[in-house]
């Protein structure tokens, strides 16, 4: 008895000099069998009431450098998955991670969380209070157990589908904790989606949590959910706080209902004002799009996290070719003349724009490489009755097939004769009406810049490309610091999709 009391007093002196020296706790030693990836590690949850998993990507400096303290990047898992999934069978995070380091990337700690089926929130009954955990516990535990640098300033958190959600909602709700936030492919949706989903869907996935559980139209938009949803929190009243964090989404043109509510947050964040970065590109709801997105988001987390002011990383250096144009400004494939069979006319419609930047577009718009007989016409729209010059520019030259390009200010007449063309480009224009159905038998191909003053235009046109099951593709990407070059960019971001 006396034995073991003796222990217990010199065991409380130890702990008492540890907790008054004022020290920060000693980070346990990786030693000779360091790994950088460590699965299903643990925490114990007086929150939760439960054990919690975690995995950990260490810095390949970690070892070797025993004093250094690095950045942390949450990374979060979408719904049915866990904290292994981010490198699981189908998603390789670290193999991008890792070749992202190669080209330069920043040594980080990545921290990949269980988050069960919570979309990382607490449940409206306060059975299951996830985020609290999030913020009391696991931070403060990877702060106190690895060698982080424990400040908002060098946090970050990203998480696809569900994940997406979460990253939004921790960061929206704790603009304290984190300085970037990238929601990837968010799991979410506008109110009309949630009025229209299935009972057992809502159910399931946000009735337990946010509460409106078996019930139906508005009764399902509790004001418990309004208070985590990014429609009702990023909003003027909000701006000030919100705007300490950067913000980055991104989702797939293919995605099925994602992209409407994504789509509809980057419209409602431009309205009001509050800064973020939107891109919209080619994919859909699956591993290869959000390895993707990583290859701007962590550069963007390292460029902010070592005190960069305004990203523009990801703005492409598109070199444009040295085509041959004939003097009137038009350019002629190589199997144009040699053959009479599937000809493709393309014409660059724009409103005045001078003769060199035309020729600069038109050669932008050349696909180079391409086998099919092609020509790019330029016609001028401000000149006169659409379908007169229309007429006029296309004389001489035969085609099976009519596209047009459309640029600026032009597109509001395009779109305005759009029966006349079997597909539609617009880089950076501006449309007029868009109704609420399209013809389903023309394809539209359609690019702006995240800060265009497109926007709303290619929102709607979006949307109407959806509901008449029209064939479309739609990207938003990073606007350049030079805005002449916007439009070259976009059409570079549209190559892909050209039927020459």
């Amino acid at each position: 008895m006396n034995r073991s009391f003796l222990c217990i007093l010199t065991l409380l002196a130890f702990v008492s000099a540890c907790s008054c020296n004022g020290k920060e706790p000693e980070v346990p030693d990786p030693g000779e069998h360091f790994q950088r990836y460590t699965t299903d590690l643990t925490i114990d949850s007086k929150i939760l009431g439960r054990k919690v998993n975690y995995s950990i990507t260490l810095p390949k400096s970690y070892v070797s450098e025993k004093e250094r303290r690095y950045p942390v990047v949450y990374m979060l898992h979408g719904y049915g998955d866990d904290n292994n999934s981010w490198n699981g069978n189908w998603l390789h995070g670290n193999d991008k991670i890792f070749a992202l380091e190669s080209n330069g990337l920043s040594d980080m700690i990545y921290v990949f969380p269980q988050g069960f089926t919570t979309y990382y929130c607490n449940y409206y009954t306060g059975a299951f209070n996830y985020m609290d955990m999030f913020i009391q516990e696991l931070i403060p535990y990877i702060d106190a157990n690895y060698r982080t640098i424990a400040d908002r300033e060098h946090r970050s958190i990203t998480g696809y589908s569900m994940g997406g959600f979460g990253a939004m909602a921790l960061a929206s709700k704790h603009p304290e904790t984190f300085l970037c936030c990238a929601p990837l492919s968010m799991s979410f949706r506008t109110d009309d989606q949630y009025m229209a989903e299935s009972q057992s869907g809502w159910d399931k996935q946000w009735g337990e949590i946010f509460g409106g559980k078996g019930q139906n139209g508005e009764a399902r938009i509790t004001s418990y959910y309004m208070q985590h949803c990014p429609f009702y929190q990023f909003v003027p009243a909000n701006k000030e706080t919100l705007e300490k964090v950067h913000w980055y989404f991104t989702c797939g043109d293919d995605e099925e209902q994602l992209l409407i509510a994504n789509d509809t947050l980057h419209v409602q964040l431009r309205d009001y004002g509050i800064r973020h970065e939107f891109r919209v590109d080619d994919g859909a709801h699956n591993s290869k799009y959000w390895l993707n997105a990583l290859g701007e988001v962590l550069p963007m987390f390292d460029y902010y996290m070592n005190g960069g002011k305004q990203w523009t990383g990801s703005v492409a250096d598109n070199k444009v070719p040295d085509a041959e144009l004939l003097p009137n400004g038009v350019f002629v494939s190589e199997t144009y003349n040699s053959t009479s069979d599937g000809r493709i006319a393309i014409i660059l419609a724009h409103e005045g724009l001078d003769e060199n930047t035309v020729k600069t577009l038109t050669k932008a718009m050349v696909r180079e490489y391409s086998l099919k007989p092609y020509v790019i016409i330029p016609m001028d729209v401000s000149k006169g009755s659409f379908v007169e010059t229309l007429s006029e520019t296309v004389n001489g030259y035969t085609y099976q097939t009519l596209g047009v390009m459309a640029i600026g200010e032009a597109g509001k007449k395009v779109f305005a004769n759009r029966r006349l063309f079997n597909n539609l480009y617009f880089a950076e224009a501006l449309l007029a009406d868009v109704p609420a159905q399209l013809s389903g038998d023309q394809q539209y191909c359609f690019c702006c810049t995240d800060e265009s003053s497109s926007f709303r235009d290619f929102s709607a046109l979006y949307r109407a490309c959806k509901r008449s099951e029209a064939q479309f593709e739609y990207r938003v990407i990073n606007n350049d610091p030079d805005k002449d070059k916007d439009i070259i960019n976009c059409i570079f971001a549209l190559h892909n999709t050209f039927i020459y």
